[in-house]
């Protein structure tokens, strides 16, 4: 099975899409599939820009809401995590994972799934230590605060996929797994992204959350983005477990004990703004006077085979932005077995669900655990009861085809969109969501005293008063507002020795997927 990966997104489909139908013409092959590692901006209209933490100047509508409103079919089934640059409101809405639009499926704030057997999974948003330990409190419409740490990964969801015991194949995430460039050529890195060196040499570069998820999942495969840079490496488990390095690392890294300290003077980050904030805007009004438009970063077609014996291996690659010269695109070859099924739930994490969603917090404090040992049991015996079900033909573990708009879509040639006031529209309770939690028999807590869909006419004046708001939550996420209408239940050469399945990626000329 072809994948193509996909760094940041940035609200790009119609580039990303066009240029792996490039790649598939050129290759004579087809791509069956395209994994996205954030920044997605899932904008489906003005008003959702109010949620993307950005500069005003860096607001703009992208191409998704083609796709959301159905104008434009999507021509690859494509799954993607998010970033920090995303219409957070909109991803809320499908926490558990769902579709953003017809054969786009979103993986959750964490989330596993399947497709055509290849085990997929995946965390949204970027590290944050202030917020790692607090519940997921924030609400839309986000206050500015809120706003930038609704996308910050929170230690409940880190703590679902450490309990995952079965191999994965692939895993995506935004930031970094922390220490992952001491795998790779970090010597070039460094000459590249001089920037980075402080972090690198003080091990602050990536997510210490990514870090443990790394060591404990041990992918076959783990793809990320956000630093908008292409990266390779080639991790050995028991190497990284005994912090055993290359000699060339270990070089610049200074640990040898009759080394001299090293005293590293502070670069500035020209991407700080854009990792944190926004996008990084003199390095990309430079491109665009230097570069021709129609070019655009594309990588070989590579091959990924899994080790049959010795080490635990997994082989990292970050991809940049879809952006001119730029190297945000690869494509792979994974093995499979027996006949595609498509996307189906993944028993484990539906069993991880139901054990550990009591203890999702809507507030400022995560609640407390139970121990490793309790909640490994619990994990077990939802097992073996989510077995009983798919076994007597109760749950089906294919994920229905139930996408469904909420809010209203984004018209460019409709005068009443133009003039249409945004700053109103109500949160929504996503029916996915409401028929993932039915299906697993869990309790809703997502928007549920929210719009089930959206009254293009008359929404304004039914959303319920912040009085009435704030008295459904001081009585409770299950009394209902009686303004809310009823819801339905329903790369790199130099390093080709170490990960040869990477390969230099080459600029191509581009097509727009809509020209």
């Amino acid at each position: 099975m072809k994948i193509a990966i996909e760094g940041c997104c940035h609200g790009q489909l119609d580039k990303i899409y066009g240029s792996i139908r490039l790649l598939e013409k050129r290759g004579n092959y087809k791509v069956d599939l395209v994994l996205i590692c954030g920044d997605f901006q899932a904008i489906r209209n003005t008003f959702d820009l109010n949620s993307m933490a950005v500069p005003d100047k860096y607001k703009e509508m992208g191409t998704f809401w083609k796709y959301y409103s159905g104008a434009v079919k999507p021509p690859y089934p494509t799954i993607f995590i998010g970033g920090n640059h995303e219409a957070s409101n909109y991803l809320w809405e499908l926490y558990h994972g769902g579709w953003v639009s017809k054969d786009i499926y979103y993986l959750g704030n964490a989330g596993v799934i399947n497709f055509n057997g290849v085990r997929i999974g995946g965390i949204s948003g970027i590290y944050k230590s202030g917020d790692y330990k607090k519940g997921h409190y924030e609400s839309a419409p986000y206050s500015p605060s809120d706003m930038r740490s609704v996308y910050h990964v929170r230690e409940y969801d880190v703590k679902k996929l450490m309990r995952i015991q079965k191999p994965m194949d692939i895993f995506l995430s935004h930031d970094w797994p922390r220490g992952i460039e001491r795998f790779g050529n970090m010597k070039k890195l460094i000459k590249k992204k001089p920037y980075f060196q402080q972090e690198i040499m003080t091990n602050s570069l990536g997510s210490p959350a990514n870090e443990d998820l790394l060591k404990k999942l041990q992918p076959s495969l783990w793809f990320s983005a956000h630093l908008h840079v292409y990266y390779s490496s080639l991790v050995d488990h028991d190497k990284l477990q005994a912090m055993e390095y290359s000699k060339e690392v270990n070089k610049i890294l200074r640990i040898n004990p009759k080394s001299p300290a090293r005293i590293i003077e502070k670069v500035e980050n020209p991407d700080e703004i854009a990792i944190d904030l926004s996008e990084e805007e003199e390095e990309e009004e430079e491109e665009k006077k230097n570069t021709p438009p129609e070019d655009i970063s594309i990588s070989l077609e590579t091959e990924v085979t899994q080790t049959a014996s010795g080490p635990k291996i997994t082989k990292f690659l970050s991809l940049d932005k879809c952006l001119p010269y730029r190297d945000f695109l690869q494509v792979i070859d994974v093995p499979t077995e027996g006949e595609p099924q498509g996307f189906t739930y993944d028993l484990e994490w539906l069993a991880i669900t139901r054990s550990m969603h009591p203890y999702m917090s809507l507030g400022r404090s995560q609640n407390i655990l139970p121990s490793d040992e309790a909640l490994q049991a619990s994990i077990q015996a939802e097992m073996r009861a989510l077995e009983t079900r798919v076994e007597s033909g109760e749950l089906d573990l294919k994920i229905p085809d139930n996408f469904s708009p909420t809010a209203p879509a984004y018209q460019p040639d409709s005068p009443q969109q133009k003039n249409k006031d945004f700053s109103h529209q109500p949160v929504f309770l996503n029916p996915q969501t409401s028929a993932f939690c039915d299906r697993i028999n869990i309790e809703n807590k997502i928007n549920v005293t929210s719009y089930s869909s959206m009254d293009n006419s008359s929404y304004q004046q039914k959303t319920p008063s912040p009085e009435k708001e704030a008295q459904v939550i001081a009585n409770g996420s299950r009394i209902q507002d009686p303004t809310v209408r009823a819801t339905s239940p329903l790369r790199e050469a130099d390093v080709a020795a170490l990960a040869p399945t990477f390969q230099e990626p080459k600029r191509q000329k581009t097509i727009d997927e809509n020209e």
